[in-house]
């Protein structure tokens, strides 16, 4: 059985890692309870982007997100595991690129979500 979830681009990946290490290119979804989550999990933002942007430059695991309507931007996905001796449980983090601006930026949403079980992990070590 082939993995129904598609890879983003190299060249969309290494933009979201270069704006993940930029503070004014970077932000969290303020629609979402990406905030709530983090604080929840004692997590710094600093660190959080830090790691995201570790974990993906390592790993190819950055896939497209479904759109729901075909006129909607590319969002794109991917899993964050902290090991399990660390507090921090496997996180799902959805990536979207800013549709306007250049360089682009990136706002992040962090929620729990059943694609959790079907993405392979990007593990990370804090």
């Amino acid at each position: 059985m082939s993995n129904p979830h598609r890879k983003a681009p190299v060249s969309i990946r290494r933009q979201v890692v270069e704006a993940l290490r930029d503070p004014g290119r970077r932000f969290l979804d303020p629609k979402s309870s990406s905030r709530n989550y983090l604080d929840h999990w004692d997590l710094k933002a600093a660190g959080f982007y830090a790691d995201l942007a570790d974990g993906l430059e390592a790993s190819e695991n950055l896939f497209l997100k479904p759109k729901n309507h075909p006129n909607n931007a590319q969002r794109y996905q991917c899993v964050l595991a902290y090991p399990e001796d660390d507090p921090y449980p496997a996180l799902d983090i959805h990536v979207t690129l800013s549709p306007k601006g250049q360089p682009p930026r990136v706002m992040i949403a962090v929620h729990e979500s059943d694609t959790v079980r079907t993405l392979p992990r990007i593990h990370v070590d804090p």
